[in-house]
């Protein structure tokens, strides 16, 4: 299976930007959870699986001395910003090859985001290779979906994205739920003050903020958008549901998502290297 399944950088640049406005509003209004000293000096932060950075130029617009910051952004894939915003940096990097040794314990906080399934059987280890580039001291913080059928979500068309999801997520031997572990995960990683918390993210209708109802919808239809393209590349297709509704699916998707609305949470876990 390939490693990514994108319409156009552009595209994926937007969906994110809006995703991130999105759960932004469950999170009043930040950019992040983890009790970071945005006062302080001479920050070192990474953001993996940074995208186009739009996430370090919230970060850096937080901060009270941003041009003292060194901040690095990394992605599998170059859609970084030409020429890069002033103070932040890219570079190429896959969660499950080797990170530059010289990055080992350098980082004030490390922030990833809605890529672990890309480590499939191996997220351990790639949780554990990223925790390895905080210093002591420093912050450690995850963001992955917990998605799961409840008595708000019994929508057809989202019980099939569901579906469809997890037969993806299988083929690179990720299992669905693989976010309730990341609590015990970062805490065998070594990290204390471990804190973990359930977004219950709203679609449509049922977004928090109606101002952002319209746009929660755009940007889960674009993840759509991407899942029917992975399926599309699939010899013989997806098992997980029949070729005709594969083929109505994204409009279904779109119209239960206006009218009926979903949720669609998101854990985030974070925590605290000891001090040596």
């Amino acid at each position: 299976m390939p490693d990514y399944f994108v319409s156009s950088a552009e595209a994926e640049n937007k969906r994110l930007e809006q995703a991130s406005a999105v759960v932004r509003a469950y999170m009043d209004g930040n950019a992040f959870l983890a009790p970071i000293d945005t006062a302080r000096g001479n920050l070192k932060v990474l953001d993996s699986a940074t995208n186009n950075g739009f996430w370090l130029s919230q970060f850096q617009a937080s901060l009270k001395d941003p041009n003292s910051a060194t901040l690095i952004g990394t992605d599998l894939q170059d859609r970084f910003p030409d020429p890069p915003q002033s103070g932040i940096s890219f570079q190429i990097q896959d969660i499950n090859e080797p990170w530059p040794k010289s990055w080992k314990s350098t980082f004030d906080y490390v922030h990833q985001t809605l890529v672990l399934f890309q480590a499939g059987p191996k997220q351990r280890e790639a949780i554990n290779s990223l925790g390895e580039l905080v210093k002591p001291g420093g912050w450690i913080e995850l963001m992955e979906p917990q998605y799961e059928v409840t008595n708000d979500n019994k929508g057809p068309a989202y019980k099939q994205f569901l579906d469809m999801l997890g037969e993806l997520w299988d083929m690179r031997g990720t299992k669905s739920g693989f976010a309730a572990d990341l609590e015990g995960i970062v805490k065998d990683a070594g990290f204390v003050d471990v804190k973990s918390v359930l977004l219950p993210i709203g679609i449509g209708p049922k977004h928090k903020d109606q101002e952002l109802a319209g746009v929660s919808v755009e940007s889960t239809v674009g993840g759509g958008k991407n899942i029917t393209i992975a399926g599309k590349s699939i010899p013989g297709g997806l098992k997980s549901i029949s070729a005709e509704d594969f083929e109505t699916w994204p409009a279904r998707f779109e119209e239960e998502l206006k009218t009926k609305g979903a949720y669609l949470p998101l854990r985030v876990v974070y925590g605290r290297k000891p001090e040596a």
